[in-house]
């Protein structure tokens, strides 16, 4: 019997929708050894240019609206730790105030609980991300709590060290002691040679395939009820068959080859680098010229060619989960 494979990959969002995610610093409070390569160097602080950053944002999102006809915007922020940079606030306003913009977050959360709460107004959606390493867990509860609170959309993603197994599971258990239910997450490791996917055990494995920990409470569902959805994509296999596919569903499959596939990165989701550039969420040029979002020039200069399309993927591994449920077709 033939092995069943992916033929086709829908992005559960739909075609009105662009995400943009925006790499702020390789800057982090936290040195965790399992961190994905760069992204916590130290080598790029924080966008300084403050209002040219601003400026041209909003032109990005003009010429995405008028010529693609987007018309929501998902920012995603990370880093490093994104919450460190000073100017986070009035970028967040700005944006929110000319465009449908959703603000959302990857974070350590280790702020103070009295910045989240002036800050939390700012964000739709924050995972909070536990390193055992060096994660408080007990703060990393009462941000969860709070932002709950605060009724922004919150859950957080223990990241599962298989040298540390037990450990990083007692951690999921004191999370379930939270005050109110949130989603709990268990997020692989993919990044470093000899751990991770490399080393996770068959039993591991199965235990990250049921990545959801803890199932939020109905009052959860019933503050965000509108943007609860259970998958990120829809896969057709090869025996037509179609798959509902969530956060890690391609990566522990092992469905993550796509090279040589039609791929809409360059339609739905972009990546801006550390340095500013802007790329495909999975660094490939998506531009016939090279932009950078922090030159004084961008706003004059950027515009989307006439032919502007889907790419063809040269990867031989797509090993981040946002990049996966991006529309895609095998070329037969």
């Amino acid at each position: 019997m033939s092995k069943i494979i992916p033929i086709q990959i829908v992005n559960a969002d739909g075609p009105e929708n662009l995400q943009i995610r925006f790499l702020l610093t390789d800057v982090c409070n936290y040195k965790c050894s399992y961190c994905f390569p760069g992204s916590n160097n130290g080598n790029y602080r924080f966008p300084k240019n403050n209002d040219t950053v601003i400026k041209n944002f909003q032109r990005l999102l003009d010429e995405y609206k008028s010529k693609l006809g987007k018309t929501k915007f998902n920012i995603h922020l990370t880093g490093g730790e994104p919450t460190l940079w000073p100017g986070i606030t009035k970028f967040c306003e700005e944006l929110k105030k000319s465009h449908d913009v959703e603000i959302t977050l990857i974070t350590n959360g280790s702020r103070t609980l009295e910045w989240w709460g002036n800050n939390s107004k700012y964000f739709y959606d924050v995972m909070l991300s536990c390193h055992h390493e060096f994660t408080d867990v007990n703060h990393l509860i009462n941000v969860a709590d709070l932002l709950f609170s605060n009724d922004v959309k919150v859950a957080c993603s223990v990241l599962m060290d298989d040298r540390q197994w037990d450990k990083c599971v007692a951690i999921v258990e004191q999370m379930k002691t939270s005050k109110f239910a949130w989603p709990i997450h268990t997020k692989e490791i993919v990044s470093i040679p000899g751990i991770g996917m490399d080393a996770y055990t068959e039993d591991q494995l199965a235990y990250l395939n049921g990545n959801l920990k803890r199932f939020p409470s109905k009052e959860y569902f019933l503050k965000h009820i509108k943007s609860i959805r259970y998958y990120e994509s829809i896969v057709t296999l090869t025996d037509n068959s179609t798959k509902e596919a969530n956060s890690n569903t391609y990566i522990t499959h092992k469905w993550n080859n796509f090279k040589g596939w039609s791929c809409d990165v360059a339609l739905e989701t972009l990546l801006i680098t550390w340095d500013g550039s802007i790329t495909g969420s999975c660094q490939e040029p998506v531009f016939n010229t090279s932009f950078n979002i922090y030159s004084e020039k961008f706003a004059d200069e950027f515009k989307l060619d006439a032919d502007f399309k889907s790419i063809i993927c040269p990867r031989t591994s797509c090993d981040c989960a946002p990049e996966t449920h991006i529309s895609k077709r095998l070329i037969l």
